[in-house]
């Protein structure tokens, strides 16, 4: 960073008499449990700071160095950090309320028992990122590169992974009502025994996920690649699987009543010993799918009337169109 390096004495005599701390370098600095509401540092360098307990209410650390700084217990409501370091640095027990990351470098940064609710990531990778026991609830990490993330204990209603990279992520256990995972990869990731109602994975890339034992009724896989995916034991009551695609997906054993299979793609899928009652299989293709012993009492089978009313081409349909 740029600047001279500061004793205490004029960090703290800077840091009291004005707003705007630019250009200054404050590495290694204890500036724990001060009240820095509202405070702007601007290419300041935090390098290994200790700002454990301060309060941070509405800073904004515009192209700082944080790398290894300590932020535990301080409070980050409504805080901005742009274009800043911030890799090995710590926020457990953290407040990051409404904060906000954009363009940031990264590492492994520890958020343990942090309560990040509303908390948003913009064009900001977060590789190794330590969530346990943290609150995400409403958190917004679209298009975040997230792979192999790990979420124990973690509370992540209402939260949004849509266009995300969560390649191996691991959400066994959690709560996810609500929760969006729109064009997400989900490829490998684990939702063992993970619960939830209206969870949303349209369009979701999730070959080889986990669902084994999860409780995600009424959730949406509309559109989604879900081939090879394990669903054995899980309870997916009412939930939409149009279109999808679930070529050897496991279903055994798994609870399916009144699910919308229409127009999935099921070939080699296995359903034995699973509940179909009421599910609809409009014009899905079940081509070497298993049933021994599924339940398929009053299963809906394809409407030849809306078959034909959804296959109809117009004789004034171009040629791209009767494709």
């Amino acid at each position: 960073m740029r600047g001279t390096p500061l004793n205490l004495d004029e960090t703290l005599t800077i840091i009291q008499t004005g707003q705007y701390i630019i250009d200054a370098d404050l590495a290694g600095h204890s500036l724990a449990n001060l009240d820095l509401t509202g405070k702007v540092f601007e290419r300041v360098g935090l390098r290994g700071c200790d700002l454990s307990g301060s309060n941070l209410v509405g800073c904004q650390f515009r192209k700082c160095d944080l790398t290894g700084a300590r932020l535990n217990g301080a409070d980050c409501t409504d805080a901005s950090f742009s274009a800043a370091t911030l890799a090995e640095s710590l926020f457990v027990g953290a407040t990051l309320y409404n904060t906000t990351f954009a363009k940031c470098e990264t590492g492994v940064i520890d958020f343990s028992g942090a309560n990040m609710e509303r908390f948003t990531v913009i064009e900001t990778p977060m590789p190794g990122a330590i969530f346990n026991g943290t609150n995400l609830s409403k958190t917004i990490f679209t298009s975040t590169p997230l792979d192999r993330v790990r979420f124990p204990g973690c509370t992540l209603t209402l939260a949004v992974f849509n266009k995300a990279s969560l390649q191996g992520a691991d959400f066994s256990g959690t709560d996810l009502s609500k929760c969006r995972f729109a064009g997400a990869n989900l490829r490998g990731a684990r939702f063992t025994g993970a619960r939830g109602v209206y969870t949303a994975f349209t369009e979701a890339h999730a070959e080889k996920a986990d669902f084994t034992e999860s409780e995600l009724s009424m959730a949406n896989f509309s559109g989604a690649i879900l081939d090879g995916s394990r669903f054995s034991r899980a309870l997916l009551e009412k939930s939409l699987f149009v279109e999808s695609s679930l070529v050897r997906a496991d279903f055994s054993g798994a609870r399916l009543a009144y699910t919308d299979f229409s127009q999935a793609i099921v070939t080699g899928a296995d359903f034995s010993n699973s509940d179909l009652s009421m599910a609809n299989i409009h014009r899905a293709n079940f081509s070497d799918a298993r049933l021994t012993g599924a339940n398929t009492n009053e299963t809906r089978k394809t409407d030849p009337e809306l078959a034909e009313g959804e296959t109809w081409v117009s004789p004034m349909a171009s040629p791209k169109e009767r494709k």
